[in-house]
């Protein structure tokens, strides 16, 4: 009996983690990236420049991503280096809620875009070189947005700029600009939950039980009915 006991207890608890991992994981969402591009700042015929080129795609659950891939092009020559002083750039990065295509409420917010913003700077640029300055931050590294539903859930997605890597001379390495999205459970634009059909959303008593909880409370059957055996054996 105790090796049943045990084994039930075991179950319970695998089927738990299991439930709450598969939650986290089964959140489906895209992304995208418009590409923009700056100029050198001490030469007024745009000599050098630093090309963002935006990426796309499609993530599940929590994930880090690269948002920009950072190439250099310059026609200057070695007498005459170009330089980015503190030149401006704007980042726009747009999440969609895949869930929430599916949806058929008119609340449904499907995708929206998050903004960063900075300022970037290198010496010596030419044909061949490039010496990275400080790049400095003039946004928040931090941007939320709320996307889904009502029927699928609301979600808020929170995109955090965790790094950026300057490139290399024209024609060397590419740098980049990598983020994390993390997505948690949210209320919807009304101060309520989603519909707990999507999982993510909210909760709701009368909601029917899922696949998961049904084969917990199965396995709670035979733990109760050999905890009472026990304890009819022991009076």
């Amino acid at each position: 009996m105790k090796r049943m006991i045990l084994f039930c207890i075991t179950a319970l608890a695998s089927l738990t983690i299991s439930a709450a991992t598969v939650r986290a994981d089964q959140i489906p969402w895209g992304y995208s990236s418009a590409d923009t591009q700056i100029f050198n700042s001490n030469n007024g015929d745009q000599t050098s420049s630093i090309s963002m080129k935006g990426s796309s795609g499609v993530a599940s659950g929590n994930s880090g991503i690269i948002i920009y891939n950072l190439t250099t092009s310059s026609s200057t020559a070695e007498a005459s280096p170009d330089s980015f002083s503190s030149v401006p750039f704007n980042l726009a990065v747009t999440l969609t809620d895949i869930k929430g295509t599916s949806s058929t409420s008119t609340s449904a917010k499907t995708s929206d875009t998050v903004n960063f913003a900075g300022k970037f700077s290198a010496s010596n640029v030419t044909k061949s070189s490039l010496l990275p300055g400080e790049t400095s931050w003039t946004s928040a590294l931090t941007s939320e947005t709320v996307l889904g539903a009502d029927d699928v859930g609301w979600r808020k997605y929170t995109v955090t700029v965790t790094s950026l890597t300057p490139p290399g001379q024209p024609g060397g390495a590419p740098g980049s600009i990598q983020a994390v999205v993390t997505i948690t459970p949210a209320d919807g634009p009304g101060g309520g939950p989603g519909d707990p059909g999507g999982n993510d959303g909210g909760g709701d008593p009368s909601a029917a039980p899922e696949p998961t909880s049904m084969a917990l409370a199965a396995l709670g059957l035979p733990l109760i009915y050999f905890v009472r055996r026990g304890r009819r054996k022991a009076s």
